[in-house]
């Protein structure tokens, strides 16, 4: 699975772990951290706190942060090459399930995001099929909003590192979340909206 170091995958490695020791799961789970060069970060402190407590993390360096510095779309450019290196990682290890740890509010802000930029009406699956089904990218988190998420690490123990992105504050992401927050001091309810929104499509009030 994919590990940023960011609590919400913090939480899933772990929620996964536990899992697997409660019902006696038969999954071999391995944590997979691409680092992408951003100045600051140092990834044996993340491959160091998963190893003591019993999870195996492999970390991947790379030169993303030097790719993306010239492009005009940094968020999407990163999450693209960070994806397609993970993707080579599972083909290497024979590894067909990827667990990503996006939720509820991602899958909001995906929605909206290609709308706004792209076009089109589209998000994050639970689970979506890529090359040609040889691999899978899973997000057991999907519906599970971020309070549920900070709970779920609470009891963990857990506290995320700290974002060393350059580039976030003035992404496109982070644009919409903003937008998002500031509609959500009048309507508590936006993000839980607009999620059930993508499952509630009337498509007679649609133009075919």
């Amino acid at each position: 699975m994919g590990v940023s170091g960011g609590i919400d995958s913090l939480a899933l490695v772990f929620l996964l772990q536990k899992y697997k020791e409660i019902y006696h799961q038969i999954w071999e789970i391995k944590a997979c951290h691409i680092d992408t060069g951003f100045p600051g970060w140092d990834p044996s402190v993340l491959a160091e706190f998963l190893k003591v407590r019993g999870i195996e993390c492999i970390a991947v360096k790379t030169s993303i942060y030097r790719k993306i510095r010239s492009v005009d779309d940094k968020c999407f450019s990163c999450s693209r090459y960070r994806r397609r290196k993970i993707v080579e990682i599972a083909e290497e290890l024979n590894i067909s399930n990827i667990a990503l740890a996006h939720h509820q509010e991602d899958a909001v802000e995906t929605i909206l995001l290609n709308m706004f930029y792209a076009g089109r009406t589209s998000t994050l699956l639970p689970r979506q099929a890529i090359v040609h089904g040889r691999f899978a990218f899973v997000r057991p988190l999907y519906y599970l909003n971020k309070t549920i998420i900070l709970k779920i690490a609470q009891a963990f123990g857990l506290k995320g590192y700290k974002n060393v992105c350059p580039f976030y504050k003035d992404s496109r992401r982070e644009l919409i979340r903003n937008l998002l927050e500031r509609v959500k001091k009048n309507n508590p309810d936006v993000y839980s909206n607009i999620f059930h929104s993508i499952f509630n499509i009337k498509k007679q009030y649609m133009p075919s």
